[in-house]
């Protein structure tokens, strides 16, 4: 357990190095984030383990390599974020679940809150807002000091700690740390899935522009029953945000994998799969009726349907989609079994309790594709196919019109498995999406850390829900905003006259002094110049933008009196 003294001491010396290793990646950020430490003595980030540079990470402990790949990632979302408030990141490496690779969230929410200057606050009201994206839209620090973020790591893991994606078969840090920070600033919910309990009663921004496709509802529209229910929907639920939308065609690939039951109504729509390891990918369209394997029972395969031995009613297979139970034998042996009847495609029924995965196994022989469908999905077709008497028909291919990760309407899917999967389900983008994406479950193997399109859609989520580009930190957004690098100094020089009036920021995001820049002069003349100024001053004073004190300071400034020359004798 940590000593309080001891973590207090940890954080004062750790945040020093961490902000000179900061500066040390030598990227001029846009956002200020600190890496706020909690470990104790000798643990995580002050593990003394000596360690060789590596990939670019010059540490020298395994401590030191820790923080410098904190920081480096911490930079790459820096660089895509603009906000006048610094961002605080609490971090530790503790032993976590096995396969857990690690965690992160918002420390606080805020809602309702009031904003400062020209600074938009909340697009919702009653609505949730993690510490760190509201900052930014309050245009000061909520928290009051506290943490934005807080996030832990496995120290299980053995990570590689280098920057430069040479990662071989190690868990690449950098990429683990952009996805758990992207939860922190925003890529989350504040719902209970299982339940869709909503935090103390109220929505979030995220929810706001969470669609369920069945019902046509947000999530923040939904009650709690509603909310449960699209949890599970796979498929069906979608992000509805402008920019993750534009962005996604440059993306996303066309040619979504889909199984697709057309008929009868009871059970037609497109089913959550999963794929094989062995055999063809989905890809050239199958159409054909689903019609249940049957084989013998025996030892080798104890029911009548989980396709262990060669199939008794081959004559009704062939031509067909197989639909196999799971269990007893290898995946590979029951497919090359309805290969061997003539089957053209198979879906494998998962079992109650088996995983839902990746099909394992090799088989070289096996030249029809396959996928695996929940246990509730195949009941529910058995039910239409009493002793093969129906017909229902399927489609197991790619749609060509379709992004992959996409509904129809070109919305990206978010994860919604069956059952819920606490801190995955919803906060997530789909795991069918392809090209890989940042914020799936998984951390796939061939993610860069790039964070926006064309090669992720990270930071259009991240504008989506409120962090929208603002270059000199003024509130208003660089689209609206006049000048986009505005001349914030407090009184206005003028041709470095310092007049003494205070430097107004209007809400077109122009200050006096962006003003008296802009001015368009024909020539360089000073009486020019003087003749200009004079007017911009009698205009903003007969708007009622300033005083009239303030526009004879302006117009004194243009005039200022001669330098008096003192002279001595002898």
């Amino acid at each position: 357990m940590k000593g309080t003294s001891n973590v207090s001491k940890t954080r004062n010396a750790f945040l020093i190095v961490a902000l000179l290793l900061f500066a040390a990646v030598g990227v001029e950020a846009k956002a200020n984030i600190q890496i706020v430490v909690t470990d104790g003595v000798g643990e995580g980030f002050n593990d003394p383990t000596p360690a060789t540079p590596v990939g670019g990470n010059p540490g020298t402990t395994l401590g030191q390599q820790r923080l410098y790949a904190f920081t480096y990632a911490a930079n790459l979302w820096a660089q895509q974020l603009d906000s006048g408030v610094t961002i605080v990141i609490e971090a530790a490496f503790n032993p976590l679940a096995t396969n857990v690779l690690g965690s992160a969230g918002a420390r606080s929410v805020f809602r309702d809150f009031v904003p400062s200057g020209f600074f938009p606050g909340p697009m919702f009201p009653f609505t949730w807002y993690g510490s760190a994206i509201a900052d930014k839209l309050a245009g000061r620090d909520l928290a009051v000091g506290g943490g934005d973020i807080t996030c832990q790591f496995n120290s299980d893991f053995d990570f590689y700690l280098g920057v430069d994606r040479n990662f071989g078969t190690k868990p690449d840090l950098v990429t683990v740390l952009l996805h758990e920070f992207a939860h922190g600033l925003g890529f989350q919910n504040f719902v209970t899935e299982s339940s869709g309990a909503n935090a103390g009663g109220f929505t979030d921004v995220y929810s706001q522009m969470t669609l369920d496709l069945e019902t046509g509802l947000t999530w923040s529209q939904m009650n709690d029953t509603q909310r449960a229910a699209s949890a599970i929907r796979w498929g069906g639920v979608v992000w509805t945000g402008g920019n993750v939308r534009a962005a996604l065609p440059r993306v996303l690939n066309l040619g979504s994998p889909e199984l697709r039951v057309t008929a009868p109504a009871s059970v037609a729509k497109v089913y959550r799969f999963a794929t094989a390891n062995f055999g063809p990918t989905v890809g050239s369209a199958v159409s054909a009726n689903i019609a249940v394997a049957y084989d013998a029972i025996n030892t080798e395969g104890p029911t009548p349907t989980d396709g262990c031995t060669p199939l008794t009613n081959a004559s009704e297979v062939n031509g067909k989609i197989a639909l196999i139970d799971r269990g007893t034998c290898t995946f590979a042996q029951k497919v090359l079994n309805a290969q061997n009847a003539g089957a053209l495609a198979v879906i494998i029924q998962n079992s109650s309790t088996g995983a839902f995965g990746t099909m394992g196994g090799t088989e070289p022989s096996v030249t029809i594709p396959a996928v695996m469908i929940g246990y509730s999905d195949g009941l529910a077709i058995r039910q239409e196919l009493p002793n093969n008497s129906a017909v229902v028909p399927a489609v197991l291919g790619s749609n060509p019109a379709v992004y992959t990760g996409a509904d129809a309407q070109g919305r990206a899917r978010l994860y919604a498995p069956n059952p819920v999967e606490s801190g995955s389900s919803i906060s997530h983008y789909d795991s069918f999406s392809s090209k890989n994406l940042l914020m799936e479950p998984a951390i796939n193997t061939d993610l860069t850390h790039e964070l926006r399109a064309p090669a992720d859609l990270s930071v259009e989520l991240m504008r989506d829900i409120g962090w929208f580009p603002d270059a000199d930190l003024d509130g208003i957004s660089n689209k609206q905003d006049c000048s986009m690098r505005s001349n914030l100094s407090p009184t206005v020089v003028v041709r470095g006259v310092d007049s003494g009036v205070a430097n107004t920021l209007f809400s077109d995001g122009c200050t006096i002094a962006d003003r008296i820049q802009k001015l368009p002069l024909r020539s360089n003349t000073r009486t020019e110049y003087v003749r200009k100024v004079t007017k911009l001053a009698n205009d903003l004073l007969a708007a009622g933008s300033i005083t009239q004190s303030a526009r004879d300071g302006i117009v004194a400034a243009l005039n200022p009196p001669p330098l008096l020359r003192v002279e001595s004798r002898r």
